[in-house]
């Protein structure tokens, strides 16, 4: 890995998040995290919301890089010499100024937090970080607001036999484990009786031993991934995009309060 974006909006839990991303680009071996704040107002915005926030003026975009500096001055002085950090202020929207973002080919992954400070924060930061998920075209950490950084050993992948896995993202799952070091192992949820074996194909594809696919009975296929991530001690939780499978029920609207609130491990999304 070369670069790691980090967005933030100032709060505490993006705070978090970038200090989980300076310590996340240690162990991967990237050389610099990117801390980015978009400022631009959706067009769907209400009018409750174009009041609380000023407009673009040289004193806000002043004080934005005054707020910038600040808060990379803060890890610095945490985590001065694991990493060189950037600071990168946009105009457009959070979900485009990402896209502009992420064309930089250096930009390696993204790490942001998942709820903020006040309600008005948790709706937003939420939103934001649900929209990125489905959005960004490279890998998505995304860190539940209580979570601090602990070296990662285990990945788990919340796989479910109903969706395809497709060639890129083996490759790209193969890849983002390997850059940190650690280990992959495979967890499948059934709703039903057990399916047995794990299936030869999902070995291969990532070089498996069957000691590492896990399958576990739940009624609730989200619920079931959290609790045995939390039981078996995983340091990382990955999920991929689709009609079926543990990001399709974790990034449900019913759903998303319980991973923003009660999460214990990081989640990253590959598409």
């Amino acid at each position: 890995m070369q670069k790691i974006l980090v967005p933030t909006d100032f709060s505490d839990t993006a705070f978090n998040a970038a200090r989980y991303a300076v310590s996340f680009a240690r162990q991967a071996k990237a050389t610099d995290v990117v801390l980015f704040h978009a400022y631009g107002i959706p067009a769907e915005a209400t009018s409750t919301v174009f009041a609380m926030i000023p407009t673009d003026t040289p004193e806000f975009r002043q004080d934005l890089d005054r707020r910038m500096l600040q808060v990379k001055h803060e890890l610095q002085s945490l985590l001065a010499e694991y990493v060189n950090i950037e600071t990168q202020v946009s105009p457009l929207t959070f979900l485009e100024g990402l896209h502009d973002a992420v064309k930089d080919v250096t930009i390696s992954a993204v790490v942001m937090g998942i709820a903020g400070k006040g309600p008005l924060e948790q709706r937003f930061i939420g939103s934001n970080a649900l929209d990125a998920a489905n959005a960004s075209p490279l890998p998505l950490v995304i860190v539940p607001h209580t979570v601090e950084y602990e070296k990662i050993h285990r990945v788990l992948f919340a796989w479910n036999k109903k969706q395809p896995l497709q060639e890129h993202q083996v490759t790209a799952i193969r890849s983002f484990v390997a850059g940190l070091d650690a280990t992959l192992e495979v967890v499948h949820v059934s709703t039903g009786e057990s399916g047995g074996e794990a299936p030869e194909e999902l070995l291969r594809a990532f070089d498996l031993s069957p000691a590492a696919y896990h399958e576990v009975q739940h009624t609730d296929h989200a619920t079931g991934i959290q609790e045995y991530a939390a039981d078996s001690n995983a340091d990382l939780l990955l999920a991929i995009p689709g009609e079926y499978g543990f990001f399709a029920d974790l990034f449900h609207k019913s759903v998303t309060k319980r991973l923003a609130f009660n999460a214990d491990v990081p989640v990253v999304i590959i598409r």
